[in-house]
């Protein structure tokens, strides 16, 4: 099993609207992502911190392909 890291950790901040955000941090600096829920930004981070790749995992040409297909075709167009 692959080490499990600690590096990305969830920080919240409020926007200019008064909306509460979650952002996932690396390094305490690095926006990664901005996420609407604590859960969504939990879960993130702990799935980043089990796989650094995770956002690149899936995102091959053939996988775009078949995410647009299934979007376009099940419109019942």
């Amino acid at each position: 099993m692959a080490k499990v890291t600690n590096d990305f950790k969830v920080s919240e901040w409020t926007t200019t609207y008064g909306e509460p955000r979650w952002r996932v941090m690396v390094g305490g600096t690095d926006v990664v992502s901005v996420c609407r829920s604590l859960e969504q930004a939990q879960t993130l981070a702990k799935n980043l911190n089990k796989d650094p790749w995770f956002l690149d995992r899936g995102n091959t040409r053939a996988d775009r392909i078949a995410a647009h297909n299934q979007y376009n075709y099940s419109k019942g167009q």
